[in-house]
């Protein structure tokens, strides 16, 4: 028996989402908060600027944060260990477009 190679890239895949999500967290923070009512951009313009982009960001962020179960769902489905022919089968369909 040889580790599942799809179950490793489920792993890798939960890896990089959270460390993705945790750098959109940091990105997106600092315009939401310069913008409106913040030193960079101020007036009518800006605050419904600041009002959507807050908006689009809180969406966005819980899309990804729904991301994250699903993922642990799919590691959860998979045999931590598989046959070494499975293993090499599976090689194959991660390697396909």
């Amino acid at each position: 028996m040889v580790d599942n190679p799809w179950r490793e890239q489920l792993v890798t895949l939960r890896t990089d989402l959270l460390k993705e999500m945790h750098d959109l967290r940091a990105l997106l923070k600092g315009p939401c908060a310069d913008i409106g009512q913040g030193e960079i951009w101020v007036g009518p313009t800006a605050d419904t600027w600041h009002t959507e982009a807050q908006a689009r960001r809180t969406d966005l962020l819980a899309q990804l944060d729904l991301l994250v179960p699903l993922v642990d769902t799919a590691i959860g489905a998979c045999a931590p260990q598989v046959t070494v022919g499975e293993a090499k089968s599976l090689q194959v369909d991660l390697l396909q477009p």
